[in-house]
């Protein structure tokens, strides 16, 4: 029975295409991709893993040669478009709460009033204004400092 071991592309390397073959190889002292009969590990043993003194994870170039050592990473995190649109999303909510409540309403407002009585004599009250008008200071402290975090993560980001 063949075992099938990885090789990279386009790159002269030794590859065991069986039990037999790999036993060859492995007892080869000039080919270091494949670890010595005595280096072998066994199942749960520590010896070729890099291990950190400190308090940061050993993340070096350390790592024997393989397959995928000079592979590209194609895979980007999907990040949920709730993430990345609610920025946008909030502006796009508040500028069109003001201007329905601002400007349309207050139009609509007298229209109505003149098509029924004849004369416009009670003026709009815009609702957001009710409170002592929290709901803009609320959309003000929001929306600023979401602008402010997005101008940081842009500036972390081309630093």
């Amino acid at each position: 029975m063949g075992t099938i071991l990885a090789r990279k592309v386009q790159v002269e390397v030794p590859v065991a295409t069986d039990d037999d073959a790999e036993i060859i190889l492995v007892s080869d002292p000039a080919i270091t991709q494949f670890p010595t009969p005595n280096q072998n590990p066994t199942f749960g043993s520590t010896n070729n893993i890099n291990q950190s003194n400190g308090s940061t994870p050993v993340l070096t170039g350390a790592a024997p040669s393989n397959a995928a050592s000079d592979a590209e990473i194609l895979v980007k995190a999907d990040e949920h478009w709730v993430n990345s649109k609610w920025r946008p999303a909030m502006g796009w909510l508040y500028m069109a709460t003001c201007l329905f409540d601002f400007i349309l309403f207050p139009i609509l407002w007298s229209i109505l009033q003149a098509l029924t009585k004849g004369s416009v004599t009670i003026q709009w009250q815009p609702l957001t204004l009710q409170g002592a008008g929290l709901y803009h200071i609320a959309m003000g402290a929001v929306l600023g400092i979401a602008a402010y975090g997005r101008t940081k993560e842009k500036i972390a980001s081309t630093g």
